[in-house]
C-alpha cells in the first residue's frame, strides 16, 4: 500500500526514488487555490516543468516542515523523511477528475 500526506490540495505520495532532475532552489511548492502559498524548510524539490496527469514534480523530505496559512496547527507540518511524487489532489465530479481546490 502506497503512503500518501496530504497538505491542502497537494499530496505527498512516498516513492522509492526520484527520476534524475535538477533540484529548483525555491522554497514555494506552489501557490493554492486562493493564492496562499505552499512552502517548505528542510529538503529539496524538484518541479516538473511541464506537470502531467496532476503530478506537478518530487520532493526529498530531510527534517521538513511544511507551511500554508490554512492547514495544520499554526499553519504548519511535519513531513516525515523520505522520497516523494508531488501531486495535486483531484476527486471524481459527475463532469469527472478536477483538482481539488482549498
Amino acid at each position: 500500500m502506497n503512503k500518501i500526506y496530504r497538505h491542502g490540495e497537494i499530496g505527498f505520495l512516498k516513492v522509492r526514488s526520484i527520476p534524475k532532475m535538477e533540484e529548483d532552489k525555491t522554497n514555494t511548492i506552489m501557490s493554492g487555490s486562493h493564492g496562499h502559498a505552499h512552502t517548505f524548510r528542510g529538503g529539496k524539490i524538484y518541479l516538473l516543468k511541464e506537470p502531467k496527469d496532476f503530478v506537478i514534480g518530487y520532493f526529498e523530505a530531510k527534517g521538513t516542515t511544511l507551511f500554508h496559512p490554512e492547514h495544520g496547527k499554526n499553519g504548519k507540518a511535519k513531513l516525515p523523511d523520505g522520497k516523494y511524487e508531488i501531486r495535486r489532489q483531484v476527486e471524481y465530479t459527475p463532469q469527472g477528475m478536477v483538482v481539488v481546490r482549498d
